[in-house]
């Protein structure tokens, strides 16, 4: 009987030690989705808006003023970048809004401001109306 203890502790040593190692799928003990809010609260439509995450670009389309979009995808990794590009009326924007890690618990609020500033809160997803 002990022997199998012994077995079993050494398992679980294992899988602990190398429990960054183990692809997110496998990882049930860490948030395994991704949510990003993005809102416009500018005086213009967004056209053509693109989220760069886990180095893959995902289409949100359009976003009308005064409207939210709410994006969800599965973690890939551990850490990503998360760049957001649109057009501000004819001008186009590509702004890096920041990191989600395990501490943002992969959640990041960005909003577009008056001129198509942007700004980012990261590990919070805003709540408003989606646009979806």
């Amino acid at each position: 009987m002990k022997k199998e203890y012994v077995i079993f502790a050494m398992v679980v040593l294992l899988v602990w030690v190398s429990r960054n190692n183990i692809p997110p799928r496998f990882q049930f003990w860490k948030t395994t989705d991704t949510m990003i809010t993005v809102l416009n609260i500018s005086c213009k439509d967004l056209s053509d808006v693109t989220l760069v995450v886990w180095s893959e670009p995902h289409l949100l389309g359009t976003i009308r003023k005064d409207r939210v979009k709410n994006f969800k995808t599965p973690r890939l990794s551990d850490t990503t970048d998360v760049i957001i590009k649109f057009k501000y009326g004819s001008e186009p924007v590509e702004r890096h809004v920041g990191a989600l890690n395990e501490a943002s618990d992969y959640k990041m609020n960005i909003q577009v401001n008056f001129a198509g500033v942007v700004t980012a809160q990261v590990g919070t997803v805003s709540s408003g109306d989606s646009d979806n």
